[in-house]
């Protein structure tokens, strides 16, 4: 298990009601990090809609996450 810190942006921030969250995973990568966030709120946004980062680097989903790594999600801009 590895403790990370989960940063939410926009939308994601309303859907979980926080805009940050420290939890112990067993993922090893973002992709499957957010697999595990959508069985505890599955109406989350598809994730092709949404980009990542660790540790304030934009990142791709199959990036590695480690040991007290911060990742961000951030949706899409939206407004005009």
């Amino acid at each position: 298990m590895i403790n990370i810190e989960i940063l939410f942006f926009g939308k994601l921030k309303e859907i979980w009601g926080t805009k940050q969250i420290h939890m112990q995973t067993d993922c090893q990568t973002i992709e499957s990090l957010y697999q595990e966030l959508l069985k505890k709120l599955p109406e989350q946004p598809h994730k092709d809609s949404i980009k990542v980062a660790i540790n304030d680097e934009f990142a791709s989903w199959n990036s590695a996450i480690h040991e007290n790594d911060s990742i961000a999600f951030l949706p899409p801009a939206s407004g005009g």
